[in-house]
């Protein structure tokens, strides 16, 4: 009976060490993935960024920043359950943090030592698994349960922050109240927290060994596990030992069989005594009378009682010796009962843990799915960010090749013989403008300029190029309403739209097919189908189709940024796109644009080769690139303007300081040193009233909020020479409609 039941307890202290061991990996997780929320925390951030440049300016630890630090954690930490949330630098030593129910942490405590925070350091670490990011801390006498997450900024690694869990007294009861034992909590040698005597807490982490090896303390025996739990900066592994007592399930199972068994045995022995004479009686009896019998020497013929056993006796034995054994199987029966209902209780709490865990892991899966949308905001953000960045830069190289591309043209003469090539340049930056519209559209950082328009007539304006860009082997068939289907949208970006959805229905159809076009007025708004006769798609593609960068096609043949610009405008545009396909049944993508009830927008007429207005003002040029401010000086001064160039914000207001009245101050918006909106706001409180344009080939907030003002004047990159001088015209009648110009020179 001790053998079986040593054996039942420790597979029974082998699920709850399992169990324990998955519940603290999830709690411990959590940890990681709170230290990960808290990292990119934006206050919490700008703090930490404040005091490292603080501190890198020679200026050394600056109390005050530290504690401005200190203070978020602790708002931050106020909300949490947790123990300890300290904020360290990138070589991993603490500068703020706190610790609930301790002292603070010493400020330059050393944490490098510790895995979680070493490796939360080092860039190369995956960071998909949180093992890495998993340690212990110690702070004094108190001990935690710790996870890191790197706090990074521009792509740096600036610190970490290390969120704690105490491993105290609260902790060991929590697992007390799951588990039938004792439980202790150590670091190394020393005894944390303990359910055990003090005396008798060493003696259980002496030697860890395997699970359910025996050990009596006390008087008393016990079956043990371990679960380690990570080391502290200083070494000190910790770690949980579960206790199982084996001696009071033992002595309660053979206390109640002792008994019984000496109950009935003894009432057996009696039965077995009393049934042994009844038994005697009832044989002896007859045969004596029969010795009897012959002995008086009688005739057979003069018997007057018939030799005979008395079956009523033999009946009773037989009652007897059957209700005794009735009664020691009722016994036994409830003996097996009372098993079975433990066995049952047993497998009920196995249930309701095994429950938890899958509780726990629910919540994990979706605590994961959360880091991992915000991690692909984070990179779509990124994208976007990186996507404005080329645009600026592109915009300021086409804005010098079409610009000076321009002057040559209007020197040479529309008759020379070089000037058809000058205007193939000029042509393709217009392409390639359109393609820092598209960057812009997908990273969703331009301001759209709608117009009302009919989308049956801008389809079939396009109907010609559409056919020599799909190829002939691909069948083309444009059907539209007969009626006027007004919608308000940016010319352009619908031009966008049709284009990007006809390269993707010509790439899904190699060997040819059918293109079908189609624009309907529909209750919702008016459909623009693009529908092809292609391969078509499977589900997880085409629940993928609109992602940036996703595509099916070998390398070199695709960006995988068609569609993804494709939805960017339709949400810009306030409508919505769709597509439904079927592997080897094609594909039909449905755009859908609000209707518009206002009149068609007047066309919109730019003729590069008319005369470029003229004028006697004097203009302050303002821009970071050499080679746009030399075009931009060069067709200002061909209309007759005064000009004066400077690189940066402060040398225009050093140069304006010297010069006389200054009309115009035409400046880049993203500078060094003053950004454009700086500049205008100090050259307003010396020069009362100025005619201000901003130019710009970027498109951030601070642009966007320009060119959403109707009193500013927005000058867009790539622009020419012709451009550049009807805005400074418009701006100047504008602001000062008495000051003589000549339109035409």
């Amino acid at each position: 009976m001790r053998d079986s039941t040593e054996r039942l307890l420790t597979e029974q202290l082998g699920r709850n060490q399992h169990t324990l061991a998955t519940l603290q990996r999830n709690d411990r997780q959590q940890l990681v993935l709170t230290a990960t929320l808290l990292a990119e925390s934006p206050s919490l951030r700008s703090a930490i960024a404040t005091y490292r440049v603080e501190r890198q300016s020679g200026q050394g630890d600056r109390a005050d920043l530290a504690q401005t630090v200190e203070r978020e954690l602790v708002r931050l930490g106020s909300d949490l359950e947790g123990g300890a949330l300290l904020a360290t630098d990138e070589r991993g030593r603490v500068f703020a943090g706190y610790a609930r129910g301790v002292a603070a942490p010493p400020r330059g405590l050393d944490l490098s030592r510790l895995s979680s925070v070493r490796n939360a350091l080092d860039p190369d670490v995956v960071s998909s698994r949180n093992e890495p990011y998993l340690s212990g801390l110690e702070l004094g006498d108190t001990y935690f349960s710790v996870g890191a997450a790197p706090v990074i900024l521009d792509g740096f690694t600036i610190g970490t922050i290390v969120f704690g869990q105490a491993l105290d007294s609260a902790m060991v009861a929590r697992i007390r109240g799951a588990f039938e034992g004792e439980v202790v909590v150590s670091a190394g040698t020393r005894i944390v927290s303990s359910t055990l005597p003090h005396a008798l807490a060493p003696l259980a982490i002496a030697d860890p060994g395997q699970t359910g090896r025996a050990l009596t303390l006390g008087g008393e025996e016990y079956l043990v596990a371990a679960l380690p739990i990570g080391s502290t900066q200083r070494g000190s592994p910790l770690r949980i030992t579960l206790l199982q007592p084996l001696g009071p399930a033992v002595r309660a199972l053979t206390r109640t069989l002792l008994r019984d068994f000496l109950l009935f045995g003894t009432l057996a022995v009696l039965l077995a005594g009393l049934a042994s004479a009844l038994l005697s009686r009832s044989l002896l009896d007859p045969l004596t009378r029969f010795i009897q019998y012959l002995r008086a020497g009688a005739p057979r013929a003069t018997t007057t009682e018939p030799l005979a056993f008395r079956a009523e006796d033999s009946s009773e034995e037989i009652r007897a010796l059957d209700s005794s054994f009735g009664q020691l199987m009722t016994s036994l029966d409830g003996q097996r009962a009372e098993l079975e209902r433990r066995s049952e209780a047993l497998v009920a709490a196995n249930e309701v843990l095994t429950d938890e865990i899958r509780g726990r892991e629910r919540a994990g899966e979706a605590l994961r799915e959360s880091e991992a949308q915000l991690r692909q905001s984070q990179k779509l953000e990124a994208i976007g960010n990186l996507a404005g960045g080329i645009a600026h830069d592109f915009n300021n190289m086409l804005t010098v090749i079409s610009g000076f591309t321009q002057l040559a043209i209007g020197q040479l003469g529309p008759s020379h013989k070089v000037t058809g090539d000058l205007r193939q340049v000029t042509d393709a930056a217009r392409s390639a403008a359109s393609l820092t519209q598209q960057l812009l559209a997908f990273s969703r950082k331009q301001v759209l300029k709608p117009r009302v328009l009919d989308l049956a007539a801008a389809v079939h304006g396009m109907e010609g190029m559409l056919r020599r860009l799909i190829g002939s082997h691909i069948e083309l068939q444009v059907g539209t309403t007969d009626e006027q289907v007004h919608i308000k949208a940016d010319p352009s970006q619908v031009e966008q739209v049709i284009l990007n959805l006809a390269v993707n229905a010509r790439d899904a159809m190699p060997g040819g097919g059918t293109l079908r076009i189609g624009v309907e007025a529909r209750p919702e708004g008016v459909a623009l189908c693009v529908t092809d006769t292609g391969i078509g798609m499977t589900p997880a593609i085409r629940d993928r189709v609109f992602e940036p960068f996703f595509t099916t096609k070998e390398t070199g043949r695709g960006t995988g940024l068609g569609l993804s610009t494709v939805y960017g405008i339709m949400t810009q545009s306030g409508g919505t796109i769709g597509v439904e396909s079927e592997p080897g049944q094609g594909s039909s993508f449905c755009a859908i644009f609000p209707a518009a009830a206002e009149p068609l927008s007047a066309p919109y007429v730019d003729d590069e080769d008319a005369p470029p207005p003229r004028g006697t003002e004097t203009v302050l040029l303002v821009d970071d690139e050499d080679q746009v401010r030399a075009m931009a000086t060069r067709a200002l001064e061909g209309c007759g303007y005064t000009v004066l160039s400077a690189r940066t914000g402060v040398e225009a207001l050093a140069l304006a300081r010297g010069a006389g009245p200054i009309h115009l101050l035409l400046t880049d918006v993203v500078m060094p040193q003053l950004s454009g909106p700086q500049l205008v706001e100090r050259f307003v409180e010396k020069y009362p009233s100025p005619t201000v344009i901003y130019m710009t080939g970027q498109m951030d907030d601070t642009v966007m909020r320009l060119e959403l003002d109707e009193e500013v004047y927005l000058l867009r990159k790539p622009f020419t020479p012709a451009g550049l001088a009807r805005a400074a015209r418009a701006a100047l009648d504008a602001r000062h409609p008495t000051v003589s110009a000549s339109p035409h020179g």
